[in-house]
């Protein structure tokens, strides 16, 4: 993985060997932690080939229990544990960097069954079955990209609209389903 310097904002035309590296690094974390994965699934931009992404493997874990002992082996595997989020104490992320901080993994981990985890899941799904949608999203990520390239946090948040919107147009298919 190529990564992106810390707070940077690159994007990179899909590469095959993402999903090769998650792959193995899926396997690496379960033999790191076993018993403790109920799933793992590649999500983030990197899991959808039709766009353009940040070459960072985004991975959403969904655990038994996120304890010390499940921390220390990720953290044995070069990630730095970034905490549990102050508004989800189910939500914790773990990051792996490169030399000169550059960002390569995105860890995020979820010790509870949730809107998190079958969000990030969904959100996938759904931008690679609706190719309009996803080449929406690619166009504002490549215009926030252009304005935002120094400030990932004013990148990412420029897409939170547009994520949310997402979010409602799954929910309202599942509402239909359930009809």
């Amino acid at each position: 993985m190529e990564g992106v310097k810390r707070y940077k904002v690159e994007l990179r035309t899909h590469s095959d060997a993402w999903k090769s590296e998650f792959l193995q690094t899926k396997e690496k974390i379960e033999g790191s932690v076993p018993g403790k994965i109920i799933d793992i699934q590649h999500v983030g931009s990197t899991a959808i080939p039709s766009i353009s992404a940040k070459p960072i493997l985004d991975i959403a874990i969904l655990m038994k229990c996120i304890d010390g002992e499940a921390i220390e082996k990720l953290v044995s595997l070069g990630y730095d544990y970034r905490g549990p989020r102050e508004d989800n104490e189910n939500y914790h992320l773990f990051v792996l960097r490169g030399d000169g901080e550059i960002s390569l993994h995105h860890l995020h981990c979820y010790d509870e069954p949730g809107k998190g985890f079958e969000q990030l899941v969904a959100f996938r799904d759904y931008l690679n079955a609706n190719p309009e949608c996803a080449y929406s999203y690619n166009e504002l990520k490549k215009k926030l990209a252009e304005i935002y390239k120094d400030n990932r946090a004013m990148y990412t948040s420029g897409k939170a609209e547009f994520i949310k919107s997402v979010y409602d147009s799954i929910d309202e298919e599942k509402r239909a389903e359930s009809l």
